[in-house]
């Protein structure tokens, strides 16, 4: 009888208890107890304990999978300063997956990263370095403006590409290296294929990227 009340003691606590860890191991000492007291009758029900080691093995599982789910993940050198540069709300887990849809790449000063017109196929994020932004001479509404006020240069944590990415339309800018470029590169579909199965993902990437444009935006 004590350990019949115990266990339902431990069962009350574990619905008490809001970190979902802490009730898996509460339930899993409830179960315990309560195999314990099936044990101690003079003639336990098979059945009665079949269910329960059946609920304690999953349970186990679950505090395993819980718990490799929280282990510190450590990040690489470039993985920490996207982390600062962009993503600071994201655990070390969930940065590590989002960037695993894409890749880091280097590339060289004067390489051609994106062209105007031609359909986007990656969505950018600048790492480490520099880009010339070449805007469509055609937007400009005075002719006599010099060329040079056409032209932005990008630097850390900024994104190229993201109004196309948005839009699906193609880029209106060149996009040229103007120094020793490290950029993280995802591919638009599988990027979108996989926000779209991570919707707390997707909303911090949605964020993330309006504020970019908003930034954008304000500096003419």
């Amino acid at each position: 009888m004590i350990l019949y009340h115990l266990a339902n003691a431990l069962f009350l606590l574990s619905y008490i208890v809001k970190d979902i860890l802490w009730l898996r191991i509460i339930t899993v000492l409830a179960g315990l107890t309560v195999l314990l007291s099936l044990f101690v009758q003079p003639q336990p029900s098979p059945a009665s304990i079949a269910w329960n080691l059946l609920f304690f093995g999953i349970n186990l599982v679950r505090i395993y999978l819980l718990i490799r789910e929280r282990r510190p993940v450590p990040l690489s050198g470039d993985e920490q300063h996207v982390a600062n540069l962009v993503f600071r709300t994201l655990r070390p887990r969930e940065l590590v997956r989002l960037l695993r849809v894409g890749a880091f790449v280097e590339h060289a000063p004067g390489t051609k990263i994106v062209t105007r017109g031609e359909k986007l196929a990656h969505l950018l994020l600048v790492v480490r370095g520099n880009a010339r932004v070449e805007l469509d001479h055609n937007r400009s509404t005075n002719p006599s403006e010099p060329a040079a006020s056409r032209v932005v240069i990008v630097a850390d944590g900024t994104f190229i590409g993201e109004l196309g990415y948005l839009t699906g339309k193609p880029p209106g800018a060149d996009v040229v290296a103007v120094s020793p470029l490290c950029v993280m590169q995802w591919p638009i579909e599988p990027l979108r294929e996989f926000l779209d199965d991570n919707p707390e993902l997707q909303v911090t990437m949605q964020q993330v990227l309006g504020a970019d444009l908003a930034a954008k935006l304000r500096g003419g």
